[in-house]
């Protein structure tokens, strides 16, 4: 098999690997949310994730990405003793960092417990989770840290050697066993256990542990079929190559640092959320027994929908940065152009109409997934246009790292951190759960701003012609919406948002005309065939393209 045949086999089999893996991840909400109870009961679970999620990307350090890279560099050259020696002291040093994360999750989950929940929330009488409950389900969650280092790391060895299935099938199946875990745990409690809505959550919570565990027996049937082979090109290495573990790890260390701060990125802003949102709401005098309904509503069940395009359209255009950076790296500055000019319209294409249709069905669209709830779809309709704000922020950074500003990448990060930080609890105070939305919205823009002027700078890239495919995009997509609008007001006469398969249906509907409305005009005026390429070009033709 060429090598470019198996670049595009290896980058299909984990795209479509990490495609399944979302959509699951997003789809096993439903029915937990239907087991589980409503927002309320999903507050613990949504407590113990986002610092579960920020621990494990600290633990991880990158490390699992840098041993993909340097285990492949020296296979290269064939030092694969030098690789062994990467690969097998790396998993010693994730067993310990996993085990050590497990430790500080373990030991700060009271005090992220007392920082998440309001005073009000933890009084007496008050119909809310309390600092003990959320201290027991984060150090329920915790126990899932040790694992995945180590899990992560295993998988960047695999990948090192160009071996990309293991990867992809572990993913896979830990995430089925997961969920299986977890909704079939969750069941088992709410039903034969007298409803304890917190040892149900506790259950879902360890479902973590449980996938990696799953994924690692994965993985470890893989290592034993492909042992023998790695044992023979070990024996087979007369290069005499010898690197040090301080410039092994020197070097790992100055590639990972960018990368596990841009990848904090979003977690913090969640934990920004979790940590002023409640006592937002408590100096704006709303309810104690509204807060973890709400905070839920905001980082779990909303922004699953909010997701759902961001992941799928930033997986079509991450895959083009690396064409940025070998353009950059060979000094083929047009080639470099026209990659980022259609990185970002790609993502803009596949983004604006599909945010902007979950904004105008924010009402059925969350009664589809979950029940109706005037306060979701309010929270909705404001959380659906950031998404084209997260899809952005992350896909121009990974242009930075592209052009070799990976430090200018994680100062901009840090500013737009600390800007979120300054304004969330003012604009909750102000504007209630939707303020964290905007406060959000207002961070990224200023990161993305920050971006978008480095790689005008450092890429010279001139951004005219760009903004002018943008505008287009966007007044496409209004259009759609309109469309969309005037559909959805005359079948709300008929049908209620509220009724779960009506609203399923309002959401069919609306979305088949929207679809219709935005593929016609962005056939006939060729913008499809700008960024989907030939595939589309018969179409374009047959609407007669002007």
């Amino acid at each position: 098999m060429s090598q470019s045949s198996s670049l595009v086999r290896s980058t299909f089999i984990l795209t479509a690997s990490i495609f399944i893996t979302k959509i699951l991840g997003i789809l096993y909400v439903i029915p937990f949310y239907a087991i589980i109870g409503g927002e309320r009961n999903l507050a613990p679970y949504n407590y113990a994730y986002n610092p579960y999620t920020v621990m494990l990307v600290v633990a991880g350090a990158g490390v699992p990405l840098a041993v993909a890279k340097y285990v492949s560099k020296y296979n290269a050259i064939g030092a694969y003793k030098v690789s062994q020696k990467l690969y097998k002291s790396s998993l010693i040093v994730m067993s310990l960092t996993g085990l050590l994360g497990f430790i500080i999750l373990y030991l700060l989950a009271p005090t992220i417990a007392e920082a998440t929940l309001a005073k009000h929330s933890t009084a007496a009488g008050s119909n809310s989770w309390n600092t003990g409950d959320i201290t027991e389900i984060i150090r329920v969650i915790s126990v899932a840290v040790i694992f995945i280092p180590f899990l992560a790391t295993f998988r960047g060895i695999f990948q090192g050697y160009d071996s990309m299935g293991p990867t992809a099938v572990s993913t896979v199946i830990e995430q089925v066993a997961r969920i299986v875990f977890l909704l079939g745990g969750a069941l088992i409690v709410i039903k034969y256990m007298g409803k304890n809505i917190l040892l149900a959550n506790e259950v879902a919570t360890f479902a973590a542990a449980i996938g990696a565990v799953f994924a690692l027996l994965t993985l470890w049937y893989y290592w034993r079929k492909r042992k023998p082979h790695i044992e023979r090109m070990i024996e087979n290495d007369h290069t005499h190559t010898t690197v040090s573990y301080r410039a092994m790890y020197k070097e790992i260390l100055l590639y990972s640092v960018p990368f596990v701060i841009v990848s904090l990125c979003f977690p913090l802003y969640l934990i920004i959320d979790q940590f002023t949102h409640n006592k937002g709401l408590d100096i704006a005098g709303v309810p104690a027994e509204m807060h973890d309904p709400l905070l839920t509503m905001l980082n779990l069940t909303t922004n699953k929908l909010v997701m759902i395009p961001t992941s799928l359209a930033s997986g079509f255009a991450i895959s083009l940065v690396p064409a940025i950076t070998r353009a950059h790296a060979s000094g083929q500055i047009r080639a470099m152009h026209h990659q980022i000019r259609t990185s970002l319209g790609l993502l803009m294409f596949l983004t604006v109409p599909a945010s902007l249709g979950i904004m105008v069905l924010a009402a059925p669209l969350y009664t589809s997934f979950y029940s109706f709830d005037a306060a979701a779809n309010h929270i909705l309709y404001f959380y659906a246009p950031v998404g084209i704000l997260i899809a952005l922020l992350s896909v121009t950074s990974a242009m930075l790292q592209g052009i070799d500003k990976q430090a200018m990448t994680v100062w901009i990060v840090i500013g737009s951190l600390v800007i979120k930080a300054l304004i969330n609890l003012p604009l909750i105070v102000m504007f209630h759960t939707v303020g964290a939305v905007f406060g959000t919205a207002i961070a990224l823009t200023a990161a993305i701003i920050c971006n978008l002027l480095v790689i005008k700078k450092y890429a010279r890239f001139k951004f005219s012609s760009t903004f002018t495919e943008m505008s287009q995009i966007l007044l496409y997509s209004l259009l759609m919406v309109f469309a969309v609008e005037l559909v959805y007001l005359v079948l709300i006469h008929f049908m209620s948002v509220a009724n779960k398969f009506e609203a399923l249906l309002i959401v069919i509907i609306c979305a088949v005309i929207g679809a219709l409305v935005y593929g016609y005009i962005s056939l006939r005026s060729g913008l499809a065939e700008r960024y989907l390429g030939a595939r589309v070009a018969k179409l374009s033709r047959k609407v007669g393209r002007a």
